[in-house]
Parts: C-alpha cells; sequence; structure tokens
C-alpha cells in the first residue's frame, strides 16, 4: 500500500473557523469532541488543529460516518440522493487522517456506522483504553454534519444534549438544506444559546 507521508484532507463547505472558534471555546470543558459526517476529512482538520493549539489533546475525537455510498436524505421535503461518499474515499480518508492524527499527537476513533447505530451501540459510552479502559459518556464539542433534515437533526441532539455538560458547543452545517429555523427553537428550549452565524454554520453554546 502507498503511505501518504503528506496527508490530504480536502472539505467541501465554508466557515470552517466556526469549527475552531467552538473547539476553542470548550477548554475547560470535559468530554469528547465529536463529528457526524467525515467524507473526505477537512472538517476534522479544523477540530483536530484546534484541540492542538488549544492544548486538549487529552480529548479523544469521535468521528461517525457509514460510507458505502448509500442513500442520504437531505432536506426536509423527503428528498434522498445518493453522493460520492464510497468505501474508496473512506479508505482514502482513514489513512489520510489517520496519519494526520498521528503526527499532530490526537487521538481520534472513527465508526463505520451510520448515526443512529452508534447512537444504540454507544448509548452507555465510548470505552477507551490509555494505559486503563475508561468509559467516556460526555461531548464537549459536536459538528453536526449528516443528514440534513429537522427529524434527523433532533433524533441527533435529543442523543448529545443530555450528554453534554454547561459551555459544550454544538456546531450546524449546510443549514440552508433543511428548516434551521425549527432547530433554533428546539434548542432554545433545552437552554441553548446561538452565538454565531454565518451563511453555511451556526453555533450553539449550552447554559
Amino acid at each position: 500500500m502507498k503511505v501518504i507521508l503528506e496527508p490530504e484532507l480536502p472539505t467541501d463547505s465554508q466557515n470552517y473557523d466556526v469549527l475552531t472558534e467552538g473547539v476553542a471555546r470548550t477548554q475547560s470543558v470535559v468530554g469528547m469532541t465529536c463529528e457526524i459526517g467525515l467524507r473526505r476529512g477537512g472538517g476534522t482538520k479544523y477540530i483536530l488543529d484546534a484541540l492542538v493549539d488549544t492544548k486538549q489533546q487529552d480529548k479523544v475525537h469521535i468521528a461517525i460516518d457509514p460510507f458505502g455510498n448509500i442513500e442520504y436524505p437531505e432536506g426536509d421535503d423527503g428528498q434522498v440522493i445518493r453522493c460520492d461518499y464510497t468505501n474508496a474515499m473512506r479508505d482514502e480518508c482513514l489513512v489520510n487522517l489517520y496519519l494526520y492524527a498521528a503526527q499532530r499527537q490526537v487521538s481520534i476513533l472513527f465508526f463505520n456506522l451510520e448515526d443512529t447505530e452508534f447512537f444504540t451501540r454507544f448509548a452507555d459510552g465510548v470505552p477507551v483504553y490509555r494505559n486503563t479502559k475508561s468509559l467516556e459518556t460526555q461531548y464537549s464539542f459536536v459538528h453536526f454534519d449528516g443528514p440534513h433534515t429537522v427529524r434527523h437533526l433532533k433524533t441527533e441532539i435529543d442523543f448529545f444534549h443530555p450528554r453534554t455538560p454547561t459551555g459544550a458547543v454544538f456546531v450546524f452545517d449546510d443549514v440552508g438544506l433543511y428548516d434551521h429555523a425549527e432547530i433554533d427553537a428546539y434548542l432554545t428550549g433545552l437552554g441553548w444559546s446561538v452565538y454565531r452565524t454565518t451563511p453555511r454554520k451556526w453555533a450553539y453554546i449550552k447554559s
């Protein structure tokens, strides 16, 4: 297998500084960081860099994506699309991503699962092995870049909300693809406050 010495982790969106800022805000917040929707790892790179730059390398980053070129819900009109998220893309991404994480000396765990599959299997926490075994149950930062529908996002919020301490940050990507006003109202009712909006990403903090 060819070893890629210069990791390539391209992006496909905008406003990635929102991720950097969000991770920085959680410097004193306990919990893992997480990203739903990996694609080629560009967004994850920003998260990992922010962990290093703010001296949070002790946190584990969780990446969740089924790949497999399966059907993908997008928007609230019931549209289902099939993107280019193939297993070949997954394999190339993981070579680059784990090499980059090793170079930056941060920990990443990839789960080849749909979001709901992850929620079912790891509802009681994620086992982490560092000299001893620990069960990590809290999240300090979550980037929502998986299914872009109100229904799916509410399911994701319902999983992460009770597993986040005060000061945790949620970032939502591609907010123009669904009715984000409904998500905004839902989060407000749960005690989250929006602190930054951009054309592609909105960021919230838990009070």
